[in-house]
């Protein structure tokens, strides 16, 4: 046996933990300033460019924005207007929050669904410059709003948000 169910339950909370979307992030953010750094100095030094490091630089920041709208969910970080928290009293600001959380959880899945459905139709597209599969783009999307939806669903589990989050 290798354990009881909790603390196998609590190893892949530990896994599930993990900031994955920081870390595909992180190395997004350094490709991209490899490639425009790169670009900048073929272009203003050598006199010389890439066809596809526009095309690189814009997909790749396509996937940070995605890849930090799970982050934003994990740390539970995003803009908000919190008038309204202000004048309702606990238990009403409580049922606002899971309603919220809700409507949010809807609209992560039902976006990561519509890029799933698009990869097969786009797949074999290739990008202009860099002649990629269209579908490694849509599949960012889709594993941004996914891992979203994931990282909304871990913050409902017993030491997944803070108390003073709503």
């Amino acid at each position: 046996m290798s354990g009881t169910p909790s603390s196998t339950l609590a190893r892949l909370r530990r896994v599930l933990d993990l900031p994955i979307e920081d870390w595909l992030g992180v190395a997004a953010l350094l490709a991209a300033f490899v490639v425009m750094a790169t670009q900048i100095f073929l272009r203003y030094v050598l006199n010389d460019s890439l066809i596809w490091s526009e095309e690189a630089a814009r997909y790749l920041l396509i996937a940070i924005a995605f890849l930090g709208c799970a982050t934003g969910i994990r740390k539970r970080c995003h803009i908000r207007i919190d008038i309204i928290d202000l004048v309702l009293p606990p238990v009403a600001r409580r049922a606002l929050g899971i309603a919220i959380d809700l409507l949010v959880l809807f609209y992560l899945g039902y976006v990561a669904w519509l890029a799933i459905g698009i990869i097969p139709i786009l797949g074999r597209q290739p990008s202009t410059a860099m002649r990629m599969p269209m579908a490694i783009p849509y599949g960012v999307i889709a594993f941004g709003f996914a891992l979203g939806a994931l990282r909304m669903l871990l913050s409902w589990l017993p030491g997944g948000r803070d108390e003073a989050a709503p």
